[in-house]
């Protein structure tokens, strides 16, 4: 059998069963004390009686001439060895309670008197003429006629106690879930065309709300990444579409009738296409890998001043600006190589396609516990509104609009992601050379 799954059916049962077992446990409690408590004060009676009846025959009143008041609830007998020589009047003419030993206190329903059981105690009196026994009982009526009706009282009250607490149960689970099944249905309508809708939150300030709150964060991280695929994609498919148009356009051209075809420059023209297309679906396949998986492979101590001049002699022999490295100085991190070269290689780069025809790279430790290295051109700069955006991919600056001149807006995203799993940063301000420069900040190896 297979349990209720409804939030609500569970709570409701736990509580039933819970209340149930608290109300018989507290009901079985009520009538034990209760049964106890009117036992006890009977044996109080009875030991006063007792006493009082010794009192007067040790104080010289003789066993058989003991004035006993008839009561219908109780028996007195005093005996004198095995004799009874007086005794109320309901047993009268019975004989001695047998197996008596004087201090007994217990209850039975062996006696001449009928109805119930009785309790009976058992006292020794001591006189001048020799040991007394005097046996009283009171009856258990009204403990059982007490016990009877509290009980009756919790059979017939703690069942419709019961279902009225499982019926608020009910009533108050049942509200207190309603804005769960409200949100449920809110979010079951969201689909992958209305990502910008939300969880219209509660009134209250509770749990409930904040899950909305939680549940809303979760759709506006759901709807930036989706926006942010699909600007991605349609980003990556209109780069894409540039070179493959063009190559497309050469073939065409050279393929044209009535025109003899350089065929060597076109395989230098179409061979150029091809490595912007694959340096391009390269940085496109690392922004995906990236965004997937983090990076996790295991750091090691970087020489970024070696990067550095490792990097400008690339560029040195693939570019013609001057490239001055006098301000390079030690400087140790630790991160993965290929990525801080990488970096390093795309601020260059980008450096190279901007600047007149200077660079200039430096690498210092910082007081602050960092590496600094700031990579300089004389070129037109990045202008301070766009400061903020260049960094995003697929953003190029107005000077390098042109595909002879900018590459795809890429590179300097991903030095961003790959400086941010660094725990680094990278920023662009003017520089000393009159254009941009780049300033890139690690955890100083040495200072860890």
């Amino acid at each position: 059998m297979r349990f209720p799954t409804s939030v609500r059916v569970r709570a409701t049962l736990g509580v039933g069963v819970l209340f149930a077992l608290a109300l018989g446990v507290a009901g079985i409690t009520l009538v034990t004390v209760l049964r106890s408590t009117m036992t006890e004060n009977i044996d109080t009676a009875l030991a006063v009686r007792a006493r009082d009846i010794a009192a007067l025959i040790e104080g010289g009143t003789a066993p058989d001439a003991v004035v006993i008041s008839d009561e219908e609830d109780s028996l007195v007998q005093i005996i004198v060895g095995r004799e009874v020589v007086a005794s109320s009047s309901n047993i009268d003419g019975e004989g001695p309670f047998t197996t008596l030993v004087a201090g007994s206190l217990f209850t039975t329903s062996n006696t001449p008197v009928q109805g119930s059981g009785f309790r009976i105690l058992v006292y020794e009196a001591n006189p001048a003429g020799g040991p007394v026994t005097i046996v009283v009982g009171n009856t258990l009526r009204e403990v059982e006629r007490a016990v009877n009706v509290i009980t009756f009282a919790l059979v017939t009250g703690l069942p419709a106690l019961l279902v009225l607490v499982a019926w608020m149960t009910w009533l108050v689970v049942g509200r207190a879930l309603s804005p769960v099944q409200r949100i449920g249905a809110e979010v079951a309508e969201i689909g992958a065309t209305d990502l910008h809708r939300r969880v219209s939150p509660p009134r209250t300030d509770d749990e409930i709300s904040g899950l909305v709150d939680t549940m809303n964060d979760m759709l506006d991280r759901i709807e930036s990444g989706t926006l942010h695929r699909q600007r991605f994609v349609s980003d990556a498919s209109h780069e894409l579409r540039t070179p493959i148009a063009t190559m497309r356009h050469m073939l065409e051209t050279a393929l044209r009738d009535g025109i003899e075809p350089d065929w060597p420059e076109v395989a230098r023209d179409l061979l150029e296409e091809d490595l912007w297309m694959q340096r391009l679906v390269e940085d496109l396949l690392w922004l995906a890998r990236h965004d997937q998986h983090h990076p996790t492979e295991e750091t090691s101590l970087v020489d970024l001043d070696v990067v550095a001049l490792n990097q400008a002699r690339r560029q040195s022999m693939s570019g013609a600006e001057v490239i001055d490295t006098t301000g390079i100085g030690a400087g140790q991190v630790r991160g993965r190589p290929d990525d801080l070269a990488r970096v390093v290689q795309n601020l260059i780069d980008n450096a190279g396609r901007h600047c007149a025809s200077r660079i200039a790279i430096t690498v210092a430790s910082a007081e602050n516990g960092h590496v600094v290295l700031h990579v300089d051109d004389d070129g037109p700069g990045v202008p301070v509104d766009a400061r903020g955006t260049i960094f995003e991919r697929f953003t190029r600056g107005d000077a390098g609009r042109s595909r002879d001149i900018g590459g795809a807006g890429l590179g300097l995203s991903i030095a961003a992601e790959i400086v941010a799993d660094h725990d680094g940063t990278l920023t662009v301000t003017s520089g000393p050379l009159g254009g941009a420069r780049f300033t890139l900040e690690l955890p100083d190896a040495r200072a860890v």
